[in-house]
């Protein structure tokens, strides 16, 4: 069982991330004052969305991959580390999870993570 491979941003926490797969914008984090605020606009290779206070998206195949299809957001077991700790148990070939901490005081993480779209 292969895992989620993992990508530490902590200087440049406010960087949009980008789908390694497709190239789409999918955290855009630097809005132009008359711009519409979109905080979420998954890909298809779009796993999830999280922070430390719980989910923005989950894909059905992160729910299938990680058993939680069905459950809602605020039933889901983290475990002692929270958010993070949960979406490191990914397990889907070639996954790759963006992880963001902002610096003190608030050390507040966001995580988003990816996947090829299965080939038939």
């Amino acid at each position: 069982m292969s895992k989620i491979q993992r990508v530490e941003i902590n200087k440049n926490y406010h960087a949009s991330i980008h789908c390694p797969f497709c190239g789409q914008l999918v955290v855009k984090t630097d809005f132009e004052d008359d711009e519409e605020l979109i905080p979420v606009n998954p890909c298809p290779h779009t796993l999830f969305m999280a922070h430390d206070e719980g989910f923005e998206y989950r894909s059905d195949r992160f729910d299938v991959n990680m058993s939680l299809s069905g459950i809602e957001d605020d039933e889901i077991e983290t475990g002692d580390k929270g958010y993070d700790g949960l979406t490191d148990k990914v397990s889907i070939a070639d996954s790759i999870k963006f992880a963001s901490y902002v610096g003190a005081p608030s050390f507040f993480g966001s995580y988003v993570g990816f996947a090829p779209l299965d080939i038939k």
